[in-house]
């Protein structure tokens, strides 16, 4: 009667079969992932390389090409910008003058007596302040005044200065102006007419104390249309 053999042997002779079949299914799963990864991997590579690689488009190659825009194109563009340089207002090339230009047919006119002193209490003409004015001269007078710049040294009293026409005698109507102090001041009669004609005007003065009164200087302003 032959031995037995050990039941451990007997398990190992059971357990070989599927010992052999989890290793080939393994090795199959095995082979399965590699070949994946071998097709799949070059496919994602050609999917992103363009986004990768794919260079930025350039248009300076473009507008800098000289026949990108032909002569019509160009005559086109010239017709453009010659309408709207026309349209634009044109660039001045000093500051205007508008401030010096008087109204139209606008004309001021000084005539100059000149200067002179005085003390008395009475009228009295200051010697050699005289001019001769034809006032058909100066068509369309708009406005005429006595100017006289006055100063009293010892600033303690009044002194009077008018124009006097020496033609027809009489004083010039409303030339009169007073200075009253010792500062120098310059007065400005209100509108007077000037006689029709050729005639001789004179500048009088006089004081309320009899202390010396000085013009500086008195003149004629004459405004004209």
């Amino acid at each position: 009667m032959e031995p037995l053999l050990p039941p451990a042997i007997n398990v190992h002779h059971s357990l070989f079969p599927r010992f052999l079949l989890v290793s080939l299914g393994i090795l199959m799963v095995t082979n399965m992932l590699y070949i994946d990864s071998i097709v799949l991997l070059p496919t994602q590579k050609t999917v992103t390389s363009p986004v990768e690689t794919s260079p930025s488009p350039s248009y300076t190659s473009v507008v800098t090409k000289p026949d990108v825009c032909p002569q019509s194109c160009l005559t086109q563009i010239d017709k453009v910008t010659s309408a709207v340089r026309l349209s634009l207002p044109p660039t001045p090339t000093s500051a205007p003058v508008i401030a010096s230009i008087p109204a139209a047919g606008t004309k001021e006119f000084f005539i100059s007596f000149g200067g002179g002193s005085n003390m008395s209490d009475d009228w009295q003409d200051v010697t050699g302040l005289t001019a001769t004015v034809d006032s058909t001269n100066y068509a369309q007078i708009k406005k005429v005044t006595f100017e006289a710049s006055v100063h009293i040294p010892a600033a303690n009293e009044r002194a009077f200065v008018r124009l006097f026409n020496a033609t027809d005698k009489h004083p010039v109507w409303f030339s009169e102006v007073t200075l009253e102090g010792g500062d120098t001041k310059l007065m400005v009669s209100p509108a007077i007419t000037l006689d029709s004609g050729e005639k001789t005007y004179q500048v009088q003065m006089k004081t309320s104390l009899k202390y010396q009164a000085v013009l500086d200087q008195s003149r004629l302003h004459i405004v004209t249309y």
